[in-house]
């Protein structure tokens, strides 16, 4: 338990850097791009975390490979992430032609563009790297190994993924376009973080899935002893997200859209019971390392 207080504590210190940042750095990237200030915030608080992140865990002494759940042999890399991309993808295009077929989701009415497609498998690769070795390393790598040092299994799987479901709700209000942007906007956008925890039940459902999602991904880590599977998994997660978002729309005026999430409008009860059952599969199954 003394891991995720430190890391809860870890992430609080970017925030308030963030806010103290925030300021400055909008001048200089608004005077470059036009930019949404919440965004902006939101985004310089992902960067300071990522840029502390090395300081951090050599500080609890988790700077190295095994901790990290980096310990393949190199030669092994590719190959084993790779794999988890594929089951990834399998997964995730399972559940898309799932809320197809029960009415949640639509093809994308008339031709889609090859190089549309092209352009979004691109950036759902790349963006579905970058996302999960970023999450998977701070989350099922270093915070996982930090507190089952101290914890049991049960007790670190329902912290860990406790914590990575709520980050991703844990963002500034959208700033209204005529917004005075000045020295106290980024201590505003600090105390809006938590904002949408007051209407909780309109994303319990996605909220869910993730924390079932982390608790497959936290199974994986656990048995095989690091986090390269699970970052070929998360990442073919995102890039079939991107792809069912590119070829269907969400079907919101059916029952069925009571399937999926405001969050992505992939996520929600439906993919819960599938991530579910698969969990349920590898944790019956699944090899031990």
């Amino acid at each position: 338990m003394p891991a995720l207080l430190f890391f809860l504590l870890y992430l609080g210190v970017a925030l308030v850097l963030s806010a103290l940042l925030f300021y400055p750095v909008f001048q200089a990237v608004d005077a470059l791009w036009d930019v949404r200030p919440d965004r902006l915030f939101y985004r310089l608080v992902m960067i300071i975390a990522a840029l502390g992140f090395w300081p951090f865990v050599k500080l609890l002494a988790m700077n190295n490979r095994d901790a990290l759940g980096y310990s393949l042999k190199r030669g092994d890399y590719l190959m084993t992430a790779g794999k988890g991309l594929g089951i990834g993808v399998l997964i995730m295009s399972v559940h898309a032609v799932l809320l197809v077929l029960l009415g949640a989701r639509v093809p994308e009415p008339g031709n889609v563009l090859l190089s549309d497609l092209a352009i979004t498998l691109l950036t759902g690769l790349f963006s579905g790297i970058l996302v999960a070795v970023i999450e998977e390393s701070f989350f099922r790598g270093a915070l996982q190994h930090g507190m089952r040092r101290h914890s049991n299994v049960l007790i670190t799987f329902i912290g860990v993924n406790l914590f990575y479901a709520a980050v991703h709700f844990t963002r500034p209000p959208p700033t209204p376009e005529t917004a005075i942007i000045d020295g106290f906007s980024g201590w505003q956008m600090l105390a809006g973080m938590l904002h949408q925890y007051g209407g909780f039940t309109d994303f319990m459902d996605s909220f869910i899935t993730l924390f079932v999602a982390g608790l497959l991904l936290s199974l994986i880590r656990d048995r095989t002893g690091n986090i390269v599977m699970c970052v070929g998994i998360h990442a073919g997660w995102v890039l079939s997200i991107k792809m069912a978002r590119e070829l269907t729309n969400a079907a919101s005026d059916t029952p069925a859209a009571l399937l999926i999430g405001s969050y992505d409008n992939i996520t929600g009860w439906a993919a819960t019971a599938v991530l579910g059952l698969v969990t349920i599969g590898y944790w019956r199954y699944g090899h031990h390392k």
